[in-house]
């Protein structure tokens, strides 16, 4: 708008100045000047809109070709004469200016914008610095070490100066829970061993009576065996406490591989009738885990396959770089494939197992981030352990 604005100006101007160097000189200049200007004596053409810009073409016989012009006509008087003064402006130059104008805004329009994502990524930078700073030692915070989160007093920004005192609080009041649930569960283990321990002597004392009837030795022999598991499972409970607690923190590199041949060689020592088992066990397979809860993973599942099976059965494992599988033969479940992993979950026939062999595997996996899975397909349990993906 302003351009074309400016193009009628420029047509009004021009007409000034040709009508006083037309003047000045008595009329003696050129009349025509081809796209310039026109001055012609006479009365007004009616086809003519006097005063108006409008706009032509003319053609160029140099260029071969017609251009655009935006001329102006007007009735002028002199020496009681009628002039027609038409003057030309080309609409090509300002074409050109309004693509130049166009062209220059945007491209200040785009450094403008650079200017300002760059101020404002600075200006975000240096005020979030302190933010990002707490979210950085927040999440590098871990409450199984029991170390201290130090969070800046004075940030120049109260919001933010709110925000590390409230993390403060909040971490203070996390690893006071923590702190009482880990002693909780240490005591709470320890207490209930010194019971059991008495039961069992007790037991011993009962069991070796002369006059001990076969009923009562019957009933005894159950108090021991329920005594044993109670024991057991309270062990067990206690270590998927630790377990979650992340108490395992030390880490080394495991040999997988012998760990498998020495646990079937203890185990089969250790029960009467084991079954035949078929190994395929590449040699040094080596993961980065905690010793002791390794050797859990693994003996759990060995175990697992072992007390599940069915006489004479079978058993074949399967270990490699990336995955483990333990395939055994036994009964179809009678529960819930997918509730296996789940504490105190096991099949409807099984009633002297705790239930929280597959629960200690599953958390030793998600501890250590593999992937453990179940299948029973055609008389054979399948339960793998996949370590790389």
């Amino acid at each position: 708008m302003q351009a074309h604005h400016m193009q009628e100006e420029q047509l009004f101007l021009k007409q000034e100045n040709v009508w006083n160097a037309f003047k000045s000189k008595e009329g003696n200049i050129e009349n025509h000047i081809a796209g310039e200007y026109d001055i012609i004596q006479g009365a007004n053409n009616p086809f003519i809109e006097l005063g108006e810009p409008r706009d032509t073409t003319i053609y160029y016989p140099d260029k071969q070709k017609w251009l655009p012009f935006k001329i102006l006509t007007s009735e002028l008087h002199w020496n009681n004469k009628i002039y027609l003064v038409t003057t030309y402006v080309s609409s090509t130059e300002i074409t050109h200016l309004i693509i130049k104008v166009f062209l220059g805004e945007a491209l200040l329009f785009v450094l403008l914008l650079i200017a300002i994502v760059i101020l404002n990524r600075k200006s975000s930078g240096l005020l979030w610095k302190p933010f990002f700073s707490t979210m950085k030692k927040v999440n590098e915070y871990d409450i199984t070490r029991n170390q201290s989160l130090v969070l800046p007093a004075e940030t120049y920004t109260t919001e933010f100066n709110e925000l590390n005192t409230v993390i403060k609080n909040l971490i203070n009041k996390v690893n006071a829970a923590y702190y009482n649930q880990k002693q909780f569960v240490e005591n709470a283990s320890h207490e209930i061993q010194t019971p059991l321990a008495i039961i069992r002597s007790k037991l011993e004392l009962l069991i070796n009576q002369p006059n001990l009837t076969e009923k009562n030795a019957s009933l005894l022999g159950d108090i021991t065996d329920a005594t044993n598991r109670l024991s057991q499972m309270n062990k067990t409970l206690l270590l998927l406490s630790k377990i979650e607690n992340n108490q395992f923190p030390e880490i080394e590199e495991v040999n997988i591989s012998q760990m498998v041949e020495r646990l079937l060689n203890n185990l089969t020592v250790y029960y009467d009738n084991f079954p035949q088992v078929e190994s395929k066990i590449e040699t040094d397979v080596i993961l980065n885990a905690n010793y002791s809860l390794a050797e859990i993973l693994i003996s759990n599942i060995i175990k697992n396959a072992v007390e599940h099976n069915l006489p004479n059965g079978k058993i074949i494992i399967h270990l490699s770089p990336s995955h483990l599988l333990v395939e055994n033969t036994g009964p179809s479940l009678q529960t819930n494939p997918e509730l296996l992993f789940e504490r105190f979950r096991k099949d409807s026939h099984q009633t002297k197992t705790t239930g929280l062999g597959l629960a200690l595997v599953k958390q030793i996996c998600t501890l250590y981030h593999y992937i453990v899975s179940y299948k029973y397909n055609d008389g054979w349990h399948q339960v793998e352990i996949i370590f790389k993906q």
